[in-house]
């Protein structure tokens, strides 16, 4: 059995559309040096998604980390196809909001970057999959275990 919560975004940083698995993690990551643009790996050895593949799913975390440079190295991962599909946070966040929207002035396409508020960042690091709209309304599944 699967549920459904719907909530408002707190901000939309960078509106789009998305959906997809979720791949959640309660810590910041750098896609400078900790990001394979042409393979959509994490390859930070320290972070706990190391090894996973967020091409196409919605990547939930609090913020990103580190060097202005990542905006270039998202940038490099949504051209090759290899980028997340969304990205929910709990904080905004510059650097990757910077790489979404240049992305968008070049190719008129977006992924959506939405902050939720506590409680729903809380929900999406949980939830399954997620259905996110040009509006900010994200839809989180969670299966029931």
């Amino acid at each position: 059995m699967t549920y459904k919560h719907k909530v408002r975004a707190a901000e939309v940083l960078v509106a789009g559309a998305g959906s997809g698995m979720i791949k959640s993690t309660d810590q910041m990551l750098s896609f400078w040096g900790g990001y394979d643009p042409a393979t959509g790996v994490v390859l930070d050895h320290r972070h706990p998604l190391r090894g996973e593949c967020l091409a196409g799913n919605v990547l939930v975390l609090p913020k990103g980390k580190g060097s202005s440079t990542g905006s270039a190295v998202l940038v490099d991962a949504l051209v090759a196809g290899n980028a997340p599909s969304a990205i929910l946070m709990k904080e905004p966040d510059e650097i990757i909001s910077l790489g979404v929207v240049v992305f968008e002035e070049f190719y008129e396409r977006a992924i959506p970057v939405i902050v939720l508020g506590d409680d729903d960042f809380t929900m999406a690091l949980r939830s399954s999959y997620a259905d996110i709209n040009p509006d900010g309304t994200v839809i989180l599944h969670e299966s029931a275990n």
